[in-house]
C-alpha cells in the first residue's frame, strides 16, 4: 500500500512537471484579462508549488512565468479597452463593472489622483486586481508605466504566495 500511494505522488508530481507550467501560464494570462477570475490565484500557485515539490530556485522560476502570463493578460485588456472602450467589457465572461457605478467612479478617482500608486495597490490587493486598467485604459496613461506598475506589483503578489507554499512545506517537513 505504502509503495504505490509514494508511486502515485511520484506519477502526480512527474505529471506536475511536464504539462503545469504551461497550463499554469494560459490560467494566468485569462486571469490577468479579466477572464479567468474562477481560478482563486491562492489555491492554483500554492498548490502547484508544493504539489511539483518544487526547489527554491524552480519555484522562483514558477514566480516569473505566471508574473510574465499576467502580465500579458492584463496588458491585453488594456490595449483592448484604449482602442475599443467600454464594448471589450460587456463581452468578457464574470466581469461586471459599470461606469456609473459608484465603485467604478471611486476606482476611476484614486486612479485620476495616484496614478501608479494606484496601479501598485490594487495589483497587490487580491479582490481589486486588474480592474485598474480599465481607468488607465482610457486615460493617458502610458502603457509603459502601466506595465511597470502592474508588473511590480504582480511579481509582489504571487512571490508572496509562492513563499506562503515553500515556507509551509519547509514546516510541515
Amino acid at each position: 500500500m505504502i509503495g504505490s500511494t509514494a508511486t502515485s505522488v511520484d506519477v502526480l508530481q512527474a505529471a506536475i512537471r511536464a504539462f503545469g507550467l504551461p497550463v499554469l501560464f494560459g490560467v494566468f494570462v485569462l486571469k490577468g484579462a479579466l477572464v479567468g477570475k474562477v481560478f482563486p490565484t491562492s489555491v492554483f500557485l500554492p498548490g502547484y508549488v508544493v504539489g511539483g515539490g518544487f526547489t527554491g530556485r524552480e519555484a522562483a522560476l514558477v514566480v516569473v512565468v505566471v508574473t510574465i502570463a499576467h502580465v500579458l493578460g492584463q496588458l491585453a485588456l488594456y490595449l483592448a479597452v484604449s482602442r475599443y472602450g467600454w464594448s471589450v467589457l460587456e463581452e468578457l465572461p464574470y466581469v461586471e463593472l459599470d461606469p456609473q457605478s459608484p465603485r467604478y467612479r471611486r476606482l476611476d478617482r484614486w486612479f485620476q489622483r495616484y496614478g501608479g500608486l494606484a496601479i501598485f495597490t490594487t495589483n497587490i490587493v487580491p479582490v481589486s486586481r486588474g480592474i485598474i486598467a480599465v481607468p488607465a485604459a482610457l486615460s493617458s496613461y502610458s502603457a509603459g508605466r502601466y506595465a511597470f506598475h502592474m508588473s511590480i506589483a504582480t511579481a509582489l503578489y504571487h512571490s508572496v504566495y509562492v513563499g506562503a507554499a515553500l515556507a509551509s512545506v519547509a514546516v510541515l517537513a
